[in-house]
C-alpha cells in the first residue's frame, strides 16, 4: 500500500524536505535501492551514492539538509525506518483459540484470547497469559508460566518449571530447561549431578532459532528484560544475563557466568565458567575468555584470550609483522655468528 512522504514522516515525527506528496510504496535498504521506495542513511557521505538510484525518498539525520530526493529528517533514522518496516509490514495476526488437536491438560490455566495452535502439548499445571501464542509442535511442560502476548513458534520445547515473561517471542527449535551439564568425575565413571532449577526469561525477550538454555543446578539460570539472543546460543546452568544484552550467533556461556545489562557480544564469542562481564560491554566476535576472567564495565574487548581494545591491537599487529620479524631475526644471529667468527681469529 502506497503512501504519501509528509504521511510517513507524521509517523516517525520526521521534518520532510522536499517534495512531501512523492508516493512511497515500499521499504529497502542501502544495498538494494529500489524505485518508488525509502531507506535510511546515517551519514552524508553515502548520500551521493544514494542519490543516483531510482529510490524514491531517504530518512536521514539532522546533518543533512539538502538533496535531489525529498528527505525525512529524524534524530535516529534507522530506529525509524525500522518504524516504518512495521506500518508496510506488520506481524501476522493468529487466530484466537485452541485447537481441537491440541492437547491441553485439564489442569492446565489458560488465559484470555490465546491461540494454541494442533498438535502443541500443554502440560498439568502449565499457566498460559492471555493473548499468547503457541504454535504447532511447541511443548510447554508441566507447572510451566508463560506471560501474557508471547510467541512460542513451532518446535520449541519449555521444559518443567520454567517461567517465561510477558512479550517473549520464542524461535523454532529454542530448548528452555534442558539439564545443566554438570558431572563429578570418579575413576569408574562421570556421575550426573541432579539439576533441579529452572530457568526464568523477564518481559520482552527475544531467542533466535535455537537457542538453548540450560536449567540451574539449583536456583535459576536467568535472561534479563529485553535481551535480544541471536541462534544457536549456549547458555549454561546458572548464567545471570542482565537487562537488554545482546548476544550474537554461535556464543557459547559457560556455567554460572555473570553477564551485566546492555552488554553486545559479536558472533562465536565463548566464555568459560565463572567469567563475569560488567555491564556495558563490548564484545569483538570470536573473542575468548577463561574461566574466572573478569571484565570491568564500559570496556571494549577482543581476542583470544580477550584483551583491551587497544592493547589486542598491539598484538594482533605484532602478529602480522612476525615473518618480517623472523627473517631480521635471522638476519641478526648470522651477522653475529661472523662477528663472533673474526673475533676469534
Amino acid at each position: 500500500m502506497a503512501h504519501k512522504l509528509v504521511k510517513l514522516a507524521q509517523m516517525i515525527n520526521g521534518k520532510v524536505i522536499g517534495n512531501g506528496e512523492t508516493s512511497i510504496e515500499g521499504i529497502t535498504n542501502m544495498e538494494t535501492p529500489q524505485a518508488g521506495c525509502i531507506t535510511f542513511l546515517q551519514q552524508a557521505k553515502y548520500l551521493s551514492r544514494l542519490e543516483s538510484t531510482a529510490i524514491a525518498g531517504l530518512i536521514v539525520p539532522p546533518s543533512v539538509q539538502k538533496s535531489s530526493k525529498p528527505l525525512i529528517q529524524v534524530e535516529n533514522p534507522k530506529l525509524a525506518w525500522a518504524r516504518l518496516l512495521s506500518e508496510f509490514y506488520p506481524s501476522p495476526v493468529y487466530p484466537k483459540g485452541i485447537s481441537e488437536q491440541a492437547s491441553v491438560a485439564s489442569s492446565a490455566t489458560i488465559g484470555r484470547d490465546v491461540t494454541i495452535e494442533p498438535f502443541a502439548r500443554i502440560c498439568e499445571k502449565a499457566k498460559i497469559g492471555d493473548g499468547a501464542v503457541i504454535r504447532s509442535n511447541a511443548f510447554i511442560g508441566e507447572s510451566v508460566t508463560i506471560g501474557s502476548e508471547s510467541i512460542l513458534h513451532p518446535n520449541t520445547v519449555i521444559y518443567a518449571g520454567c517461567r517465561i515473561g510477558s512479550a517473549v517471542i520464542i524461535h523454532s527449535g529454542c530448548v528452555i530447561g534442558a539439564d545443566g551439564f554438570g558431572y563429578v568425575a570418579t575413576p569408574e565413571s562421570q556421575v550426573k549431578v541432579p539439576q533441579v532449577g529452572n530457568v526464568i526469561i523477564e518481559d520482552e525477550v527475544e531467542l533466535g532459532a535455537c537457542v538453548t538454555i540450560d536449567r540451574a543446578t539449583v536456583g535459576s539460570t536467568k535472561v534479563g528484560k529485553g535481551c535480544k539472543i541471536d541462534n544457536l546460543v549456549q547458555i549454561g546452568h546458572n548464567v545471570t544475563i542482565g537487562s537488554h544484552t545482546v548476544i550474537s550467533a554461535q556464543t557459547g556461556i559457560s556455567g554460572s557466568c555473570k553477564i551485566g545489562s546492555h552488554v553486545t557480544m559479536g558472533g562465536k564469542v565463548g566464555l568459560g565458567d565463572h567469567v563475569e562481564i560488567g555491564d556495558w560491554v563490548m564484545v569483538g566476535a570470536g573473542a575468548g575468555f577463561p574461566s574466572g576472567k573478569k571484565v570491568p564495565p564500559r570496556q571494549i574487548v577482543f581476542g583470544e584470550p580477550a584483551r583491551p581494545y587497544q592493547e589486542a591491537r598491539k598484538q594482533i599487529a605484532a602478529q602480522l609483522r612476525s615473518a618480517e620479524m623472523y627473517e631480521e631475526i635471522k638476519k641478526l644471529k648470522k651477522q653475529i655468528a661472523e662477528l663472533e667468527s673474526k673475533l676469534s681469529k
